[in-house]
């Protein structure tokens, strides 16, 4: 396999052309994170990377995880020309770009192929059905959790008028906390009317669902095969901003983040939605589409008890909660558990000056090729680095 990273992929889907430019700021994500697949891949995939302009970090990784898949420039790829390419996300410009890459260095890359089905099934109207379902099947879950679509302005401002609690409104292409906007509870402002206004050019329609009282951020994560088969990958637990932006995810076993859903969840009904989830995402998905599928969920208080909200986002795509689950199976110690960070800084330098510090305060410890504790970044970090991925891990037991 050769592995691909292109973040934000979602608004690529909606845009639809294969000739899109996405945003400045993903580009730079996309362009300095490029190795982050490798974590998630296996020792014989191959990742295709923006530059091969840190030899040392690449050679260090080897040293300590021979099994990591290994890096590629674009201008190499003739040494490997039938690989399958796996994409972050897939999406008509990435395919394009692929395409592109096959005529200029004479390979027969085998690219995915748009379906025009993915359109819906990226968005947040194809998540919102699944809710449906869910909630018909299951009694546990709360009828007043399903999100609404309005086409136009005053609509949604009646909605928020005419509600008693506070309203969230989200793009319904968007992801990892990009295109939320809490609606005030008193009214819709000039920027909340300007900003909505601009989704619904730009998208055709907002999705409105009541804010709840969040405590815990997590995810199932499935892997589909494209022939109608689906497995189910693991739990990943993560942590977002106040305003539900993506910080990063914790690492650790599975058991640690299944007894830590349990404190306010039955394992029983864990269960029940894994199971009503696996069935929906075999009949609409795994027929047409091979790759990772994370579907975001959350524990909210009300009434003073505990519940669950099964499927606030269907992400089809590799994302940051299936890399940590693979991330911590295939290189950390068992007795050991940490965080995964991604963070940003647009000052110069400020990243860079960071990472040396962590190597200084949190020096990595490596056992039988895996790390015990320690700081780590996940791909390279320069001076002019304004995206960091990295990871913190402490050993449970003393090792």
């Amino acid at each position: 396999m050769l592995l691909f990273f292109n973040p934000g992929h979602e608004t690529a889907v909606k845009n639809s052309s294969p000739y899109y430019t996405a945003p400045s700021n993903i580009a730079s994500m996309q362009k300095e994170l490029s190795f982050l697949p490798a974590w998630y891949g296996a020792a014989c995939d191959s990742v295709l990377i923006d530059e091969n302009n840190d030899t040392g970090f690449y050679r260090f990784l080897l040293e300590y995880f021979p099994s990591l898949s290994k890096h590629i420039i674009a201008e190499n790829l003739h040494h490997y020309p039938e690989l399958e390419v796996s994409l972050w996300g897939i999406s008509p410009q990435a395919i394009y770009y692929f395409c592109e890459l096959n005529k200029k260095y004479d390979t027969s890359l085998k690219i995915p192929e748009w379906n025009e089905a993915y359109t819906y099934l990226n968005s947040r109207q194809a998540a919102n059905d699944c809710l449906k379902d869910i909630i018909a099947n299951i009694p546990e879950i709360s009828e007043n959790i399903a999100t609404h679509f309005y086409k136009k302005l005053e609509d949604i401002e009646e909605a928020v008028n005419s509600s008693p609690q506070q309203l969230l409104a989200k793009a319904p292409y968007s992801s990892s906390g990009r295109g939320l906007l809490w609606l005030p509870s008193t009214g819709l402002t000039r920027t909340e009317r300007q900003i909505l206004h601009g989704i619904l050019k730009k998208q055709g329609s907002v999705s409105i669902e009541r804010v709840l009282d969040k405590q815990v951020d997590f995810a199932m994560e499935f892997i589909c095969d494209g022939q109608g088969g689906i497995d189910f990958a693991g739990y990943s637990l993560f942590y977002t901003t106040n305003k539900g932006a993506y910080q990063g995810n914790y690492l650790g076993s599975q058991e640690n983040i299944v007894n830590e859903l349990m404190t306010n969840i039955p394992l029983s009904l864990l269960d029940k939605i894994k199971l009503e989830l696996i069935a929906i995402l075999k009949e609409r998905y795994a027929f047409v589409y091979k790759g990772c599928i994370g579907v975001d969920m959350l524990i909210y208080k009300e009434e003073g008890g505990y519940k669950i909200h099964p499927c606030l986002e269907i992400n089809m795509r590799y994302n940051m909660g299936y890399l940590a689950i693979r991330l911590f199976e295939n290189y950390i110690s068992p007795l050991s558990d940490g965080r995964y960070h991604l963070e940003f800084s647009s000052g110069e330098g400020e990243i860079f000056n960071r990472h040396k510090l962590m190597e200084e305060q949190y020096p990595a410890v490596f056992k039988d090729n895996r790390l015990i504790e320690g700081y780590l970044p996940l791909c390279p970090v320069n001076k002019n680095s304004k995206y960091w991925a990295y990871i913190i891990v402490k050993s449970l037991s003393k090792e």
